[in-house]
């Protein structure tokens, strides 16, 4: 009997067609918030203003870029007043800027910028290009910002303002 009813059941079980179903899977990774923020968003500096000293801080802040793109995207660089501070409309004092990698390691960058060669005044936008997405913590420069003494003249007395931009656009 024990045998009949195994048969019966192989029986059974081949009878019955076997269907399958198969599922699209689509993953949709939602965009990284593409930024750059900057440790500190206010720079107060003293100068010395005896006509010998220059001021010159090669980590005077510290950029940290996010993308989660290899699409081209790239960091701009501008000034308000054209890479001076200035008091009133009458006195300016010429500054730059310059932009070395805190992160170590191929991070993306297209060509050599002038920014991150040297020192330059932001007399026109500087730009940074890159092709490779960042890590999550993403990737970190150090700002320099430099004064140069004028050999022999004070500067005018009193505070100079500049607001310097810093842009991150997808291309």
């Amino acid at each position: 009997m024990k045998k009949y009813l195994t048969l019966l059941l192989l029986l059974l079980l081949a009878s019955i067609a076997v269907y399958s179903q198969s599922i699209g899977v689509t993953v949709i990774a939602a965009p990284v918030g593409a930024n750059v923020t900057m440790n500190s968003y206010v720079w107060n500096i003293t100068l010395a203003n005896d006509g010998v000293t220059s001021y010159l801080n090669d980590y005077q802040g510290i950029m940290t870029v996010k993308s989660g793109s290899s699409v081209n995207y790239r960091v701009d660089f501008s000034s308000q007043n054209l890479g001076y501070v200035k008091q009133g409309s009458s006195y300016q004092i010429p500054y730059y800027v310059y932009v070395t990698q805190l992160t170590t390691g191929h991070i993306g960058i297209i060509g050599t910028p002038a920014i991150t060669l040297g020192y330059v005044q932001l007399t026109s936008t500087q730009s940074i290009q890159f092709n490779k997405k960042t890590p999550t913590g993403g990737i970190q420069f150090y700002v320099g910002f430099k004064i140069t003494a004028t050999a022999g003249e004070f500067f005018e007395s009193g505070a100079y303002t500049d607001n310097m931009s810093i842009t991150f656009t997808a291309l």
